[in-house]
Order: structure tokens, then C-alpha cells, then sequence
């Protein structure tokens, strides 16, 4: 009888063991689907751009980071994650910037030298949106202390 009890004892601890370990895996699985989308960024992108409608100025860091400073003396800059593949940009705001928080903003980019043409794919952000759907011009290349503007290519 005591051996009958210590097999049914030690199999609900090995179950209870078993499940734990299975709950683990699914919440890790879970977090790896919900993390981040893997940072992408091309030297073509990195740096500081002007926007040709009014002077907003994007800059794109290699961290992933992109900042939005608008002209204004009562406007936040609007800060989030990036990613980039060459041709498409999305954007997802930081919760800092409490404004259309994890809402992503996806654009074509067209890069012709110190041009940046974004033509809007999809967003539901209306300040990003206004903001972004226009051509912007180089103003600073990535690289500590680079001002200087990447020759047209040819």
C-alpha cells in the first residue's frame, strides 16, 4: 500500500514537472512570436532627412531607432522602432511618444541620392501619416560627427 502511494505521489510530481516545463516552452514560443521584428537598416537610410513639406526632421539610426522632430515650439517628437529591406520602411511607435502606440505605419521608400521619396503602403497613425507621405532630403549621413551629403548617384 505505502509503495502504491509513493508511485501515485511521485507521478502527479513528474506530471506536475512535465506541464510546468510544457507551460514554459509555450510562453516562450509565444514571446518570440510577439518580440520585435528583426532590425533592418541600409547605409542608403541611415541619418537625418528634412522633409520637404515642412521641415520635419526624420532620423534613422543603426540601432533601429527613428525620431520624428517637428518644427513647433508645442509639438513632441514622435519616437519608435524601425525596420527597413531595401525598399519598404515600417514604422511602429515607442510608448514614450503616446501617440498611436504599436501602431505600424508601412511605406515605399524610393533613396536617389540625397532624395528620399515615402509614398504610404499603410497607417493608421494621422501625424505620422501627414508627416511622412512626402520626398525629404539628406541632411546629415549616418556616422559620428558626418555632415556631409552622399554624391548623386549616377
Amino acid at each position: 500500500m505505502i509503495q502504491s502511494q509513493a508511485s501515485s505521489s511521485s507521478k502527479l510530481l513528474y506530471s506536475r514537472g512535465v506541464k510546468q516545463i510544457l507551460q514554459i516552452c509555450v510562453l516562450l514560443c509565444i514571446a518570440s512570436c510577439a518580440s520585435e521584428p528583426e532590425k533592418v537598416s541600409s547605409p542608403n537610410l541611415l541619418g537625418s532627412w528634412k522633409s520637404d513639406f515642412d521641415s520635419t526632421t526624420l532620423t534613422c539610426e543603426d540601432t533601429g531607432l527613428f525620431t520624428l522632430s517637428f518644427t513647433g515650439p508645442k509639438t513632441r517628437a514622435i519616437v519608435g522602432d524601425y525596420t527597413f529591406d531595401g525598399k519598404m520602411l515600417t514604422f511602429r511607435n515607442r510608448p514614450e511618444t503616446k501617440l498611436c502606440v504599436d501602431e505600424t505605419g508601412v511605406y515605399e521608400i524610393k533613396i536617389d541620392g540625397a532624395l528620399l521619396i515615402a509614398r504610404k503602403v499603410k497607417d493608421n497613425c494621422p501625424l505620422r501619416e501627414k508627416q511622412m507621405d512626402h520626398s525629404w532630403t539628406r541632411v546629415k549621413a549616418a556616422g559620428v560627427g558626418s555632415s556631409s551629403v552622399p554624391p548623386t548617384e549616377k
